[in-house]
């Protein structure tokens, strides 16, 4: 009993890691594999693992992209396009070593408002606007990659417990 009660606290973390921007669907997944694994695969079946498993790329996708499609909705220009993609990859890498999650964001920024200058756009409007549609992005993408670490959430305590 007392190994369910820390699966369902590390679940309920990873909600709420998922709520501030960090990787919480991985986290889900990886607590449910491995409790999965110690108790032979009886509540975590590999069906389950592989839902949970794909809920959690998913997560991360949306994660990932979220703010470059928050840019182009906002007619960001191609540049800034690529440039958010270029610096949420560069972001990405640095904070994997780093351990500081918020470069990702960082480079995301950087790369829409060196993309701008680039196209040639150097209107302060202009380039907040794109801002604007990265943080809009990135805010929906969250929102949507908490709701679905939450149906995983849902999806654990179900096996853990019924």
């Amino acid at each position: 009993m007392i190994a369910k009660i820390i699966v369902l606290l590390f679940f309920l973390l990873s909600l709420i890691l998922s709520v501030v921007g960090f990787a919480g669907g991985a986290l889900i997944f990886l607590t449910a594999l491995v409790y999965g694994y110690f108790h032979h695969f009886a509540s975590f079946t590999p069906g389950i693992l592989a839902i949970l498993g794909i809920l959690a790329v998913i997560c991360e996708i949306i994660e990932f992209f979220s703010g470059t499609i928050g840019a182009k909705k906002f007619n960001a220009s191609k540049q800034a396009v690529y440039g958010s993609v270029i610096g949420l990859f560069i972001g990405f890498f640095i904070s994997i070593f780093t351990f500081q999650f918020y470069l990702i964001f960082v480079g995301l920024i950087i790369g829409v408002v060196l993309g701008e200058l680039i196209a040639g756009r150097r209107e302060i409007k202009v380039i907040l606007k794109s801002l604007v549609g990265v943080f809009l992005g990135k805010v929906g993408g969250i929102i949507l990659k908490s709701s679905i670490t939450f149906v995983m959430v849902v999806i654990g305590i179900w096996r853990l417990f019924f």
